[in-house]
């Protein structure tokens, strides 16, 4: 048996150098990482820019030369990207911003995650037999789409910090969507995955970007009038209107034609649109790896998993001499994921419901407990703790949420002042529904499907007004209170195994940012070692070093988005992952 084993992982490794396959359709990996790219873009300067699209990159570096803010840049590029990349964010979708005010000195969380609409019921993705629904079926539904938060971020940020005129940052998305692009290699092949996954509902979809039953041709143009007159009237009436005004009205009318064709839908009422208001948080930090890493807290459960990772990483092996050629940094960092895992999936909610035992499951003493039953665990899928005060376990144990369609947004300016944005339209083009020329979301399919299990409520269960628990976990790292590194990904579930990679990689074991994002990725999925295939650099062992006599081994591709920024001998220096089309932009 064990000769098998190694013969199988002989010829798993091997098949990394095989020709690409087709990317596969599930809810682990419906946008996989771009085949073939090696080269990994890197800048450095005063100010630098880090996103998934080339032209969002440009667009946002050009405000930053006429004198914009790291916030100015970033509505750029977050509009840019709802043209160029719609397949992983846009205006109707959501997402999480850390931002540094250099000139203050202090860091705060805009919450700009979607909300459930006052329409909503606990049972709304179950089929009538009380079964959850198909995962793809659910993904098309309008109750899977949830209230925006995007454009009111985008707001938000820019009317605190912004230094152009908000129309201003709009002009590069609306030429864009108005004169058209030749549509990249990546969003063609997500095109082709969204018909995979079932864009039958969408006539709209299929009008823009299936003419004919076909992806748009690569040489040509591409636009999207109905989004570029979208954000012509936001940047003549400002974000409000997206809530409150004629483009709040566009939305609900157009909401309200395509609940025809789903009679059970029990629509949007103007008062989930006006009542939407982006809440700001308090960062969620903790001393780890010699540094001060800070992230968003919940409703995100990312940032959690990416701290619990790392302390527990810190307590099981010493990092001081470990590196990226050691296996066993590479299992304990598997295991580490798996452990922080439980207790998110488990634990975290939206916090309107109450408090989150957040410092609790990060206090020392529970993640020495954590670390020595990880330490004697025989491999089992790991359950979640009990941390200090609590003496039962109040929720039903949920199954594991999705996100896929992600996107990140690195900036600093020449000032210092930092934005370290992830935005999600949920999976790839999200429901495929289009409104006003929009991509909507499908986000409230990461609220738990069941809301009861044997008898308990779900932490993360769907309820009017709520927003549904999130992967995504941007961060800002210090060092003696100043900001040293900016990092952030997609990756859906795995964006906090994907995050305390690079951080490992960055702050352990002194890598630089191309090396940092490009290394290969691990995650542990259902007590299996998913081990990245074909990674952008090469492995720096052997991976037969990482098997184990009890350990299911398993090689795939994992698509990533990463965008580093970090403070290195007086300059900021970016990379953009290569496993997507990202570009890193400076200026001197």
């Amino acid at each position: 048996m064990a000769m098998l084993r190694t013969l199988l992982l002989i010829l798993g490794c091997c098949s990394w150098a095989a020709g690409v396959a087709a990317a596969p359709v599930s809810r682990d990996d419906p946008e996989s990482s771009d085949p073939g790219r090696r080269r990994i873009s890197t800048a450095a300067g005063s100010a630098v820019v880090v996103t998934a699209n080339p032209l969002a990159s440009s667009a946002a570096l050009s405000v930053l030369r006429d004198g914009g803010s790291a916030a100015d840049a970033l509505v750029t590029a977050q509009a840019v990207l709802a043209v160029v990349e719609p397949q992983s964010s846009g205006l109707a979708g959501g997402g999480f911003l850390l931002f540094w005010d250099a000139q203050q000195q202090s860091l705060e969380v805009l919450d700009g995650r979607e909300v459930a609409p006052q329409s909503s019921r606990p049972d709304d993705l179950l089929s009538p037999s009380g079964d959850p629904l198909p995962w793809r079926e659910a993904t098309a539904r309008l109750d899977a789409i949830g209230i925006p938060g995007t454009v009111a971020l985008l707001w938000d940020v820019h009317q605190q910090y912004g230094r152009l005129p908000w129309a201003s940052t709009l002009q590069p998305a609306i030429q864009l969507a108005r004169d058209g692009f030749r549509p990249s290699p990546r969003l063609l092949r997500s095109i082709s995955l969204a018909q995979r996954i079932g864009v039958s509902h969408s006539p709209a979809f299929e009008s823009l970007y299936l003419p004919g039953g076909q992806p748009p041709p690569a040489d040509q143009l591409f636009g999207n009038p109905a989004l570029a007159h979208t954000l012509e009237t936001l940047a003549r009436d400002g974000g409000p209107v997206f809530y409150r005004g004629v483009l709040a009205r566009r939305i609900l009318q157009q909401m309200g034609a395509l609940q025809a064709g789903e009679p059970g839908f029990r629509g949007w009422s103007q008062s989930d649109l006006s009542s939407y208001a982006v809440e700001r948080r308090q960062p969620l930090c903790s001393e780890q790896l010699q540094h001060r890493i800070c992230t968003v807290p919940p409703p995100s459960s990312g940032g959690l998993a990416v701290l619990q990772t790392l302390a527990l990483l810190e307590q099981s092996i010493d990092l001081s001499i470990s590196s990226a050629a050691d296996p066993q940094t590479w299992r304990q960092l598997a295991s580490a994921q798996a452990w922080a895992d439980a207790d998110r999936l488990y634990w975290v909610h939206d916090p309107i419901d109450g408090t989150i035992p957040v410092r609790a499951l990060l206090d020392p003493t529970y993640i020495q407990t954590r670390s020595t039953a990880m330490g004697t665990s025989t491999g089992a899928r790991p359950a979640p703790g009990l941390p200090a005060g609590i003496d039962h376990y109040p929720y039903g144990r949920p199954g594991k949420g999705r996100e896929q369609g992600t996107t990140h947004i690195a900036i600093v300016d020449s000032d210092g002042n930092l934005a370290s944005y992830t935005a999600s339209v949920e999976t790839v083009f999200g429901s495929r529904h289009l409104v006003a020329g929009m991509v909507m979301n499908n986000q409230l399919t990461d609220f738990a499907f069941r809301p009861t299990i044997q008898g308990k409520p779900v932490a993360n269960r769907r309820r009017a007004g709520r927003r549904p628990v999130s992967s995504m976990a941007p961060v800002i790292v210090f060092r003696n209170d100043a900001p040293v590194l900016s990092v952030g990904s997609p990756g859906g579930r795995s964006i906090p195994h994907v995050l305390s990679r690079v951080l490992l990689a960055s702050l352990a074991w002194q890598e630089p940012p191309a090396r940092a994002v490009g290394l290969p990725h691990v995650s542990m999925r259902k007590a299996t070692l998913v081990l990245e295939k074909e990674p952008p650099l090469p492995w720096t062992l052997s991976a037969a070093k990482l098997q184990t006599s009890d350990q299911p081994v398993r090689f795939q591709r994992l698509g990533s988005g990463t965008g580093l920024l970090q403070w290195i001998n007086g300059r900021w220096h970016g990379a953009a992952d290569p496993r997507r089309e990202g570009k890193a932009l400076a200026l001197p």
